[in-house]
C-alpha cells in the first residue's frame, strides 16, 4: 500500500467513527426535546391550568411593588445626600458644577420612580431631541423645492406638448 492509500483509509475511518456517535446522541436528545415541548404545550393549553390571580394576590403584588419603589427611592436619596456632602466639601468650581448636574439627574430619576410613561410624555421627550432648522435653512430649502417643482412642471408640459404635436401629425 502506498502512503496516499493509507491516509485515505485513516481519514475515512476517523470520519465514520466521529459521525456515528454524535448522530445517535443528538437524535435521541432531539426526540426527547420534541416530546418535552409537546407535553409543555399540552399542559399550557389545557383550560384547567389557566388560573387567574385572586384579589388578595393582586393586592399583595402591588404592595411588594410599592415597597420596592420605596426602597429604590431611599437608595437614590442616600446617593443624593452623599453627593451633596461631597459638593460642600469640594472647592473646585468645575467639580461642584459636575456634582450639581449629577444631583439634579438623581432627583429627576427619584421623582420618576413609580410613574408610568405616557404617550404624550414620550412625545415631549422626543421633541426636545429634534433639531429644528434655522430661518436661513428654511428659506434655502423652500427655494430649492420651488425650483424643482418649476423644473418638473415645465418638463411635463413639454412632454405633453410634444405628444399633442405628434397626435396632430398622425390625425
Amino acid at each position: 500500500m502506498t502512503k496516499e492509500e493509507t491516509k485515505k483509509k485513516k481519514s475515512t475511518t476517523k470520519k465514520t467513527a466521529t459521525k456515528k456517535t454524535p448522530q445517535k446522541s443528538t437524535t435521541k436528545s432531539v426526540k426527547e426535546v420534541k416530546v418535552a415541548s409537546e407535553v409543555i404545550e399540552t399542559e399550557a393549553t389545557t383550560p384547567k391550568e389557566v388560573k387567574r390571580p385572586s384579589k388578595k394576590e393582586i393586592k399583595d403584588a402591588k404592595m411588594v411593588e410599592k415597597k420596592a419603589q420605596i426602597n429604590e427611592k431611599k437608595k437614590l436619596e442616600d446617593q443624593i445626600d452623599a453627593l451633596v456632602k461631597e459638593k460642600k466639601a469640594t472647592k473646585d468650581k468645575a467639580k461642584k458644577k459636575e456634582l450639581s448636574k449629577e444631583i439634579n439627574d438623581l432627583k429627576i430619576k427619584r421623582n420618576n420612580i413609580g410613574k408610568r410613561d405616557t404617550y404624550l410624555s414620550d412625545v415631549r421627550k422626543e421633541m426636545h431631541l429634534v433639531r429644528w432648522p434655522s430661518k436661513e435653512e428654511v428659506i434655502k430649502y423652500s427655494i430649492a423645492c420651488l425650483i424643482f417643482v418649476l423644473f418638473f412642471a415645465l418638463f411635463f408640459y413639454g412632454i405633453d406638448a410634444l405628444f399633442a404635436l405628434v397626435k396632430d401629425l398622425i390625425d
